[in-house]
């Protein structure tokens, strides 16, 4: 195969399977993808689908490093990213200090390229061979919109990570979009547009909606329900500009959920069945980041394990917060020159429970459709219920003040859940860090709209796939590394 992706040696979505949905199989195991044997019954079709969840959400199991544990280790690389976050010692001090994490000749650019590519393989195999199965129909369409929503999702990640934002790159480089299961035959794709990119995430996405009307996933918040996938388009509506609908499908994703009540938002971030939370993950024991998880990064000396006790607040994030604010009692100033947070907390057996999206996002992104589109009473009324709940004070600004009030309160509500680096990017700001970041280990600032918020292309994928040329854009495929773009 010339392309790269396709010279990955895929874990079976059948033998990822096994971990999630054993009694399910009804086949014989397979060694490649395209082996679509798994596919006779709907239920081996579904049994594949848990495994392309197992592998969004395990990643590699680490593989010796600890940004390969899946999805919850890139959260944790897009909050060390941002303003807000300070990583003092462990692995992600790397990320953090940008010593060059997004060169296409660092390990970074290919483990985020070919986790990305990997799970669109395998749900494109549930895509292609679902409609064959033997079984109820209906089942039939809940599996095959599940695996539409992941394809949409995942494509939403890649071209946020490898391209500046839809507003202003619409019509650069996109990402290479395959849409049917890979072979060692199958030839490597351009990279097409931004524009073309966009246009098949919201194919996938609205033909998603379409068939998961009454899919009930009951306890099991990994699953996407027909809320999580509104989640999404309320997500990539807003990276779009497109306010109205941003506004209707966080409305619609949030409708069967309240917002997180002050004792469990200060309960330690650790517990799936939380009423707000609509998509995450309950590790099981073999999913269990250890020492690598979300809770064993944040220093606050209460997990009953080790700890790398990197994750700090910068001064000038907890000066956001009003005195009265419940969210600022979690803080603690310590060793007289920097803040500790108590948000994320392990449960007893070490293994505590991830978010991955709640209502208070969907809540935050129909505010700020609302302010961006001027009408400042239906934003003020959204960001009041939650401003009341936290006993904050109340914005009473209009306009582009209430707008980065908005803004304000996204980090405040939603930091260490994965959003920083991607509304610095998306709101064309530049990564300043003030305050107290100074002290701490060699950090630049970048201006907005900066290269260095791209990850460029891995090399080794421009040197092996035929459909990209060599060469830094626009003489070439490679994305540049530094300077800003200036559209």
């Amino acid at each position: 195969m010339k392309n790269n992706i396709k010279r990955l040696v895929i874990i079976s979505i059948f033998v990822m399977g096994l971990f999630s949905c054993s009694e399910y199989l009804e086949t014989d195991p397979s060694s490649s993808v395209s082996d679509n044997t798994v596919f006779i019954t709907v239920q081996g079709a579904e049994a594949a689908l848990n495994g392309c969840y197992y592998q969004m959400e395990s990643g590699n199991g680490g593989a010796g490093r600890s940004d390969d544990w899946g999805y919850p280790s890139h959260q944790m690389t897009y909050d060390a990213c941002g303003e807000d976050i300070i990583v003092w010692g462990g692995w992600y001090v790397y990320d953090y200090n940008f010593w060059g994490h997004t060169r296409g000749d660092i390990f970074k650019s290919s483990a985020l390229w070919n986790f990305y590519y990997r799970l669109i393989n395998n749900v494109n195999s549930v895509i292609t061979f679902t409609p064959g199965s033997s079984g109820d129909e209906t089942q039939k369409d809940h599996v095959i919109g599940q695996a539409y929503a992941l394809r949409g999702w995942a494509y939403f990640q890649l071209i946020r990570l490898y391209q500046h934002t839809y507003a202003i790159a619409k019509d650069m480089p996109g990402v290479p979009l395959y849409l049917e299961p890979t072979s060692d035959q199958t030839e490597g794709k351009p990279r097409g547009t931004v524009q073309q990119t966009y246009d098949q995430i919201l194919k996938d996405l609205l033909e998603a909606e379409k068939l998961l009307p009454g899919y009930e996933r009951g306890a099991r918040k990994n699953r996407i329900n027909l809320n999580v996938c509104q989640g999404f388009l309320a997500e990539v509506y807003l990276t779009m500009n497109e306010w109205d609908k941003a506004a209707e499908y966080a409305n619609k994703a949030r409708a069967d959920f309240p917002l997180t009540s002050n004792d469990d938002y200060l309960a330690g971030f650790n517990e799936l069945a939380t009423g707000s939370w609509m998509w995450g993950i309950a590790p099981t024991k073999d999913q269990n980041m250890g020492d690598y998880s979300p809770f064993a990064m944040w220093a606050n000396w209460t997990r009953n394990g080790f700890t790398f006790q990197c994750f700090f607040l910068a001064t000038e994030f907890v000066n956001l917060f009003d005195d009265n604010d419940i969210r600022k009692s979690q803080y603690s100033w310590i060793w007289d020159q920097i803040y500790i947070s108590y948000k994320f907390r392990d449960n007893e057996d070490l293994i505590g429970n991830i978010v991955f999206m709640r209502a208070e996002e969907m809540l935050l992104i129909e505010a700020e459709a609302y302010a961006r589109v001027g009408d400042d009473q239906k934003a003020k009324d959204l960001l009041w219920q939650l401003q009341e709940m936290r006993s904050a004070e109340k914005s009473q600004a209009t306009g582009t003040d209430l707008l980065e009030d908005i803004l304000i309160e996204r980090r405040k509500e939603l930091y260490g859940e994965g959003f920083a680096w991607f509304d610095l990017i998306r709101n064309q700001k530049p990564l300043e860090r003030k305050g107290n970041h100074a002290n701490y280990g060699g950090h630049k600032p970048f201006p907005a709209k900066s290269w260095r918020f791209v990850y460029q292309i891995p090399n080794s994928e421009i040197i092996n796939n035929s459909a990209m040329t060599e060469g830094i854009w626009p003489a070439g495929d490679q994305t540049p590394f530094d300077g800003v773009y200036n559209p």
